[in-house]
């Protein structure tokens, strides 16, 4: 008769053990892009504890990853510990056990705690509120995910929390060649900024914004002289190339903005404003007539994928300053803004433009219907 095997008993994980794996990650998943809350049923949002405490290297020979010495001397140890979901728990020890090495598994679970340390380390002004704002680009109705505004705004930032601030008027129907369609959309956007960031700013405080916005450029603009005030904030762009992402690239890349100056001064101020595409000035005059004296912000080889980093966008803001200042020292009325930019661009447009001390705008927005540009918003001095 064989000699029956008496398989270990598994020991029981020590409960400051697993106080400490709770804390250390936040209570959250530790798998790699999850971060699932495991303390709450995520549907009828109750308390609820839906951990599992799960190996790296298994407490036996025989399971995912095991080793004849390591199995026993790791078995209740820190280290080889992870909080994980259901779903991660069967995915490294089940479904995809090959995929999961032990090191790519230590690697997750120490890059998940240094964030969490680094979160519940942070002082006020690391933290920021992200606010998206989207509006439909003719029959495009965009979207703005969380978890991409917060790659983003790592390290400089972190999320205050993981709501986001939205500022959203697709659900406005009405279409944009439509007479009142753009005071609708400015009426709401001003709404939504009352209600959702002005109640932010109590007691003197002022808290950090870090913006996300896919809207035509008109409203891009009213956003940013409605900030401009009100907030401190951080304005980020989505880029396509090389891969689409919100994250700014590098700023030795940065590009040289240009104001260009009109040699004569008549009888309306244009600011035309070309870094997405240039602009035939044969445009403006079939809007305004002659009688226009242009000032042109622009750079080499104007394309939509041009602004790559925050350097840039500082530059331009810049030149967008000066013109209000000089095109102020010649008018006294209004000028007309003729905007072919990033959305990024033409937020700052909008955030530079001081409500006391610069000229009046008024804006234009190419107009496929009319196939040419057409006056949509004004934004008044005090």
């Amino acid at each position: 008769m064989k000699e029956k095997l008496v398989e270990r008993a598994r020991k029981a994980i020590p409960s400051g053990i697993a106080r400490k794996l709770w804390v250390k990650s936040g209570g959250r998943c530790q798998y790699d892009g999850c971060n699932t809350p495991l303390w709450k049923d995520s549907l009828m949002q109750k308390d609820l504890n839906k951990s599992y405490i799960s190996h790296i290297v298994a407490a036996s020979v025989d399971g995912p990853r095991g080793d004849e010495v390591l199995s026993k001397q790791l078995e209740i140890d820190f280290g080889n510990l992870m909080l994980l979901c259901d779903e991660c728990h069967r995915r490294i020890d089940k479904r995809e056990v090959q995929n999961h090495t032990r090191e790519a598994l230590i690697k997750m679970k120490q890059k998940q705690e240094r964030n969490i340390e680094l979160l519940t380390a942070l002082v006020p002004d690391k933290k920021s509120h992200i606010v998206s704002f989207t509006s439909k680009i003719g029959s495009f109705d965009p979207t703005i995910k969380f978890e991409d505004c917060v790659q983003a705004i790592l390290p400089d930032y972190y999320p205050v929390s993981d709501n986001i601030i939205q500022l959203g008027t697709s659900n406005v129907v009405i279409q944009d060649d439509k007479e009142n369609y753009w005071d609708i959309h400015a009426y709401q956007l001003e709404e939504m900024v009352k209600q959702s960031i002005k109640p932010l700013i109590t007691n003197g405080k002022t808290p950090h914004f870090s913006v996300f916005a896919l809207a035509p450029q008109p409203l891009l603009i009213k956003l940013g002289t409605l900030l401009s005030e009100l907030t401190i904030s951080e304005i980020y762009q989505f880029h396509r190339e090389p891969k689409q992402s919100w994250k700014w690239q590098k700023e030795e890349d940065s590009l040289e903005i240009k104001l260009i100056e009109p040699k004569d001064f008549r009888k309306n101020a244009v600011l035309i404003i070309s870094i997405s595409d240039n602009v035939d000035e044969k445009r403006i005059y079939d809007t305004l007539g002659k009688e226009v004296s242009i000032w042109k912000i622009t750079l080499d080889n104007p394309n939509r994928n041009i602004l790559k980093n925050r350097q840039t966008l500082i530059n331009f803001k810049n030149q967008v300053r000066d013109a209000y200042s000089k095109i102020k020292l010649n008018y006294k009325n209004e000028i007309h803004i003729f905007p072919v930019m990033p959305n990024s661009c033409a937020i700052e447009t909008g955030k530079v433009w001081m409500e006391k001390a610069d000229l009046s705008l008024i804006i234009y927005d190419q107009n496929s219907t009319n196939n040419g540009f057409k006056k949509v918003l004004e934004i008044k001095k005090k």
